[in-house]
């Protein structure tokens, strides 16, 4: 899980991330894919570890608590508006997800919502915008028209 030899060692590995270990426990934590500064400083607070505390300063306990709580899934203490699966399609639960499980809960979403033939996923499929922008003048830059601009300098 956390691999840590020394105290002066310049990454820890935490949830299968690379973390500074300048950074401080709230900044450091956000690196972790579905993790941000706000549910960083939410797991501090719920775990009563200091969030000011440098993360090449933790002990290989307090790693491996704070990697069990982000796996465990047990989010009582944190406010229900802070996790990002809220009541879950399939089960009805409020979930939060991170890392890997991020990746396959979103892919999994986008194969539910192409089955349905959902607009958002037609959309994002044809490389357009999915909420309600206007694209007459904004959004060129991903279409076939601006690589051809940019081949020709401009010229059509």
């Amino acid at each position: 899980m956390a691999k840590k030899e020394n105290k002066s060692a310049e990454l820890i590995r935490i949830m299968a991330t690379d973390i500074p270990a300048n950074h401080s426990l709230l900044f450091g934590l956000s690196k972790i894919k579905g993790v941000g500064v706000m549910f960083s400083n939410a797991v501090c607070i719920a775990l009563g570890i200091d969030k000011n505390k440098k993360i090449g300063m933790l002990s290989e306990k307090e790693i491996e608590v704070i990697e069990n709580y982000l796996n465990a899934g047990d989010f009582s203490k944190i406010p229900t508006w802070m996790l990002n699966q809220q009541k879950d399609v399939l089960t009805g639960e409020n979930k939060h997800f991170v890392s890997k499980d991020l990746d396959f809960q979103t892919l999994q979403l986008q194969r539910r919502m192409s089955k349905i033939r959902s607009y958002r996923v037609l959309r994002s499929k044809l490389r357009l915008t999915v909420r309600g922008q206007r694209t007459a003048s904004n959004f060129r830059r991903n279409r076939m028209l601006a690589s051809k601009k940019s081949k020709t300098g401009g010229k059509k």
